[in-house]
């Protein structure tokens, strides 16, 4: 329930001496205006400042404002010099019992003085003990010591104090108040060690040994320090030197339990144990916008998986499965005749979290970390990723994209890398590089990873657990059964369906989606890059030849007006050229400072992927080997099949990082586009002078220009239908 105040009518008064504190900011009155206060600080600046009335209520009503009653009036001094550092509401056990009977004993004596009953000579205190002692007992606590302690004589009301005692206590009542009552009995006796501190050092140097990576206990230490010493005088004795005082068991027992916690638990346990036992807990970060603040870290799959996909890869060549390191089928070695297992392996994962929502925006699979899997993961950020969700049948969204804010990342090697940050700079991220092996520094990621090792991880076959009292007898290697489709499916499937729609403690019992949901209508994202920057930041840069018939970038031709023009009047040779794997539709082509787009002759290329491109080209020679002209429009034919067809796998493909390296580039033209040219088929045109339509020759079909004169020749001498084509449609 919402409460408010008015202020209007709130007026707070402050005496001339008082002390007052603002936010624990300590002030002396300086003067009273007709609006407030004017205060002074009470430091070595002496600054004052205005305080209205009513900032003065609202600060009351907030429980901001603390006032010490005659904080500086000279003559209260000496009553603060007795004042106890904790109030006198908050004293217990045997000092509160202390202060209680003196005070209960102060009062009944008082009221028997009011009454006419008793005087304060020790004739008449001793003669009205018995009253004393019956009044105060009526009205004295029911409470009991502390269990294991007896009554001590000053804690027990049932002992009426001498006449000089009691007032001792009343003078004191008088002069200082209740304060006056507060004594120093707990600083009593002799609390300093006993021994010189000769014999003390030793015990010490024999205690530190306490604080050793090996651990020992504490009867260890208490046989070497008895054993120094018992070195020590010996040495003494011959000497002639007066022996050391052996140290008692109990003594060295206190002294290592004396010892500082934290350096004890550093020394034995190192580093990382000492900030998790010690690290103070707080509310953590404060955020409140999707993609505020986004967490990436990299962790190895707990499951060994077959290194093999029938899905994903099953559009790609045996070499380029070996290139990607992800073809181990089951086959027999050259060399020893014996037939080879398939091999197994265990994936890395690279995720990233909205720390506000605690919604995953972001998952990439590879075999080892590397900066390509790090910019894939940045990329996946900004991407709606509905047909990753689509491609395992889930039944909830997986639109959580925009550009981030600021991302957080660890020192590993690929999110250090230049590739990765420029990309970030480029697309406008801040970016923070937390300290190495302080995971507290990015609890969001690390709390994912440990919520997807017990409740994924653990559900797959081949679970290698994460450690080797939780692993025991099991062999991980010889469970494995899933494939890397096995894998990434069900990882989409959980993280979407499940992680996702489970309620999360640190959003009060929301579930992520519905965080992200809430939070996405009350403060939007910022929208992701467009194609072009999208091209610029996450796209392969290299150089190629520019001529007139424009740029080829794995048998795609681009061309543009702008590009024509900077070729007529620079004549680069080759050029910077920015392509993205998921786009042939277009490249970006840097001509002078300036990032152009430069889009495909094939306008049907446009959201092609480089892989399904490949892919269509391959089947398509595989139809032809021998062809060097390749037909277009049957391509686009082959690429229309393989996306209906294999549309899921593809989309399954996007979650793994794929190799487009200088390597595979130089690799791919050679083997699939050496030599092949691409050509648009003619269509039948009108015949010259002639009814019906005339065919385009065997050449024009096959792509091929013919270099005859005379057939050039021929072609211009005839008015007829032309001796290319023996074939005319006549029309009725």
């Amino acid at each position: 329930m919402d409460l408010s105040f008015s202020t209007a009518n709130a007026r707070y008064a402050f005496g001339q001496f008082d002390r007052v504190s603002i936010d624990s900011l300590p002030f002396q009155v300086e003067m009273e205006t007709e609006t407030g206060y004017l205060l002074r600080r009470d430091d070595a600046n002496g600054l004052c400042q205005q305080f209205t009335h009513e900032d003065l209520a609202r600060f009351g009503q907030q429980g901001r404002i603390r006032v010490e009653r005659d904080g500086f009036n000279p003559s209260a001094a000496h009553k603060r010099l007795m004042s106890s550092q904790t109030s006198i509401s908050a004293l217990t056990g045997r000092p509160g019992r202390r202060l209680t009977k003196k005070d209960l004993y102060c009062q009944v004596a008082l009221e028997l003085h009011a009454e006419g009953l008793m005087t304060f000579t020790d004739a008449s205190i001793k003669a009205n003990k018995a009253l004393l002692l019956d009044r105060v007992m009526d009205i004295a606590p029911d409470d009991l010591p502390e269990p294991g302690k007896k009554f001590r004589k000053s804690e027990n009301f049932a002992k009426v104090p001498s006449p000089r005692s009691l007032r001792r206590w009343l003078a004191e009542l008088n002069k200082f108040g209740l304060i006056g009552h507060l004594d120093r009995v707990s600083a009593r006796g002799n609390r300093g060690s006993r021994l010189s501190p000769s014999e003390y050092a030793l015990m010490m140097k024999g205690v530190r040994g306490y604080m050793s990576p090996d651990k020992p206990t504490i009867h260890a230490i208490v046989e070497d320090v008895k054993l120094s010493f018992a070195k020590e005088n010996a040495e003494r004795e011959a000497q002639g030197k007066l022996k050391m005082k052996v140290p008692s068991r109990e003594t060295i027992r206190l002294a290592v339990r004396g010892l500082d916690p934290f350096l004890v638990e550093l020394k034995r346990n190192g580093a990382a144990a000492a900030r998790k036992k010690f690290r103070p807990v707080t509310t953590g970060l404060s955020v409140t916008r999707p993609l505020e603040r986004v967490e990436i870290d990299e962790w190895t799959v707990d499951a060994q998986t077959l290194l093999e996909s029938t899905e994903i890869y099953g559009l790609f060549t045996d070499e380029e499965k070996h290139s990607l390191g992800l073809y181990f089928e089951e086959h027999e070695d050259p060399k020893t005749g014996k037939i080879k297992q398939k091999k197994t392996a265990r994936w890395t994962l690279s995720a990233a979290i909205c720390c506000a929502t605690r919604c995953i925006v972001g998952l990439v699979l590879s075999r080892t970390p590397n900066a390509e899997a790090a910019v894939q993961l940045l990329q996946m950020i900004t991407t709606d990723k509905g047909a990753w969700a689509d491609a395992v049948g889930a039944h909830t969204p997986w639109d959580m994209h925009g550009t981030p804010e600021l991302i957080v990342f660890d020192g590993g090697s690929a999110y250090k890398s230049l590739r990765f940050r420029m990309a970030s700079e480029d697309l406008g991220v801040m970016w923070e590089m937390a300290t190495n092996g302080v995971p507290e520094n990015r609890g969001f990621i690390e709390r994912f990873f440990g919520t997807c090792s017990g409740g994924f991880a653990s559900r797959v076959s081949g679970h290698t657990f994460r450690g080797i009292m939780e692993k025991g007898d099991a062999d991980p290697e010889k469970r494995a059964a899933l494939t890397l489709d096995d894998l990434t499916f069900a990882l989409i499937r959980w993280v979407v369906e499940i992680y996702h729609n489970t309620p999360h403690s640190g959003l009060d019992n929301e579930t992520p989606v519905q965080a992200w949901r809430r939070l996405n209508k009350l403060y939007g994202v910022t929208p992701p890059p467009d194609s072009e920057m999208m091209r610029i930041c996450f796209g392969q840069e290299r150089e190629y030849r520019l001529d007139k018939e424009g740029i080829t970038v794995l048998g795609v031709t681009y061309q543009s007006e702008i590009l024509q023009n900077h070729f007529r009047r620079n004549d680069p040779g080759t050029v910077k050229v920015r392509w993205h794997p998921k786009d042939v539709g277009a490249i970006s082509v840097l001509m002078g400072e300036e990032w152009c787009n430069v889009p495909s002759q094939d306008a049907s290329l446009q959201g092609v992927a480089a892989q399904t491109w490949l892919t269509a080209v391959r089947h398509v020679r595989a139809g032809n080997p021998e062809a060097d002209h390749l037909n277009n429009a049957v391509v686009r034919e082959a690429i229309l099949a393989i996306k209906a067809r294999n549309e899921v796998a593809m989309a399954k493909a996007g979650l793994n990082l794929e190799d487009w390296s200088e390597d595979r580039f130089k690799r791919e033209e050679k083997n699939i586009l050496a030599g092949v040219k691409f050509y648009e088929p003619k269509a039948p045109s009108k015949a010259k002078g002639e009814l019906g339509s005339e065919l385009p020759s065997l050449d024009d079909l096959n792509g091929e220009v013919g270099d005859s004169t005379d057939a050039q020749v021929g072609r211009k001498g005839r008015s007829g239908p032309s001796s290319a084509s023996g074939i005319t449609f006549e029309e009725e």
